[in-house]
């Protein structure tokens, strides 16, 4: 479950690895004998949840975290650590908000450490990078032989898609402890993310033989064997993950490998499963949406709108706005006409807007990024290049005021398409390559190595595409179809 629960991970043990200066705070601040970092509460009762929550967290039990996260400010409502990590735990946008509001007002209460972590993780959800990144390095210089925080900055750089060093600080934090589970647990994605599986196997086995009873190790390690290919060790072990622990949630993880096998009414069933042990209607609207491209999967194009339509209906229903806006962009990235997917692209936008408020800044950026993304696709594709030049520019701007990654590879895709549509193959091909691991920049990359005839580059980018196996809908639209034109050429899928 490292990919599903990576952010809040990432986040959680910022609060359990770093000691702290002087505290300023009127609460009761505690200090353990390892230097963490201090928990700042007048409440013993608070106490007690909120370390109930960290043991939780370690346990990847997230909707018990947050259970008991509520209740330790409830407990105490001055507790600023407590909001925080609520925060960035919720699934709720107004959750969110208004536990990122309060946080902040108490924030002078709290620790230095405190201020600092509070600093860092809501100036990520307002997409004010300069200032939180700069809290994250003081914490970093503050606490160089930290395992924990090791496991935290390792954690950030995967999220970042920065495996390289991911896998460097995570290896010095297990090399520091080296029977430290959680770190183990992102180590292996790391591993497998670099394409080095063998390392993520042995990783994952070394995790499943610390926790045998919990049903983490045996989800994180399905998931690792699916993204090798490996179908059927990760329905083992998946279920290995049910039966030690029904109440966990890896039903989803059996439908997503069997979306990815081609079992596609297997998948839907297991979905309706996953669905009914959703823990908020956020996770049920996600469940519905990975349901809904099984039938893009099957090209049942009538079956994918209906679907796709009413997980719009829901989010909206449920006031989840960035959910609905991105139902409506897959259905425009799924519509043959262009005309009618800039109608979804102007639904998605819509959606987007109607609930602007309850919305952080970076999950309403990074969803607009991702709609003037195929924007500018569709429209390069159609040809309509004014349509697809206004969105590049919305999107370069963007781009030059946010850090946000998914902002920046957004706008390399979409300029890296309009300059294949312009021919320009050279600077397409710089530009689709910084976002070499999406399955929809990796088929226009195949297209500009092929047109400038690097024969070699182009087969490796087929090796490479063909081989995504992520239960994406960018994947579910390229990659099945990509792998049967390549069987009818003669070639490997």
């Amino acid at each position: 479950m490292g990919l599903r629960w990576c952010a809040c991970l990432l986040l959680l043990w910022s609060t359990m690895g770093w000691a702290g200066g002087k505290s300023h705070a009127k609460g009761t601040e505690h200090r353990s004998s390892l230097g963490r970092l201090p928990v700042t509460t007048s409440s013993a009762l608070a106490r007690v949840r909120f370390e109930k929550a960290m043991q939780y967290t370690e346990e990847l039990r997230m909707p018990d975290a947050l259970r008991a996260l509520r209740a330790s400010v409830k407990a105490d409502p001055k507790f600023a650590q407590a909001y925080i990590l609520i925060s960035n735990f919720s699934r709720d946008p107004a959750e969110q908000q208004t536990a990122r509001v309060r946080a902040k007002q108490l924030a002078p209460r709290a620790s230095r450490a405190e201020q600092l972590l509070i600093r860092w993780l809501a100036g990520v959800q307002e997409d004010n990078y300069v200032p939180a990144i700069a809290a994250m390095n003081d914490l970093l210089e503050r606490f160089p032989r930290d395992q924990r925080l090791a496991f935290l900055a390792g954690g950030w750089l995967v999220k970042q898609e920065q495996y390289q060093q991911g896998q460097m600080v995570l290896e010095r934090g297990v090399a520091l402890a080296p029977n430290y589970a959680a770190a183990l647990n992102e180590l292996g994605y790391a591993y497998a993310f670099n394409g080095d599986f063998e390392k993520a196997f042995a990783v994952m086995e070394r995790y499943v033989a610390l926790q045998p009873d919990e049903p983490n190790p045996h989800d994180s390690y399905g998931e690792i064997l699916r993204l090798a290919g490996k179908f059927e060790s990760a329905l083992e072990q998946y279920q290995l993950s049910i039966r030690t622990d029904p109440n966990f949630g890896s039903e989803l993880g059996v439908a997503d490998t069997y979306a990815l096998m081609g079992k596609e009414q297997d998948a839907r069933d297991e979905y309706e499963r996953a669905i009914v042990f959703a823990p908020g209607e956020s996770e049920k609207v996600e469940y519905e949406l990975q349901s809904a491209m099984t039938w893009i999967r099957e090209n049942n194009r009538r079956q994918a709108e209906r679907a796709l339509r009413d997980v719009a209906k829901h989010a909206h229903a449920a006031g989840l706005a960035r959910l609905e806006a991105e139902a409506h962009r897959v259905l425009a990235m799924y519509e043959p006409d262009y005309k009618a997917a800039m109608k979804h692209l102007q639904a998605a936008q819509g959606a987007l807007e109607s609930q602007r408020h309850d919305l952080s800044r970076i999950d309403r950026d990074e969803e607009q990024a991702r709609i003037l993304r195929v924007q500018a696709m569709r429209a390069a594709e159609a040809q309509a290049m004014d349509a697809a030049s206004s969105a590049l520019k919305q999107l370069e701007g963007m781009a030059g005021s946010s850090r946000s990654r998914v902002i920046q590879l957004s706008y390399h895709a979409a300029l890296g398409a309009v300059l294949l549509a312009q021919q320009k193959y050279p600077e397409a091909i710089s530009n689709l390559e910084e976002d070499s691991d999406d399955p929809l920049s990796l088929r226009l990359l195949w297209q500009a190595y092929s047109h400038q005839s690097e024969a070699a580059q182009a087969a490796e980018v087929a090796t490479k595409l063909a081989g995504l196996n992520v239960p994406t809908v960018e994947q579910a639209l390229v990659v099945p179809q990509f792998r049967a034109s390549l069987i009818s050429q003669g070639g490997q899928p």
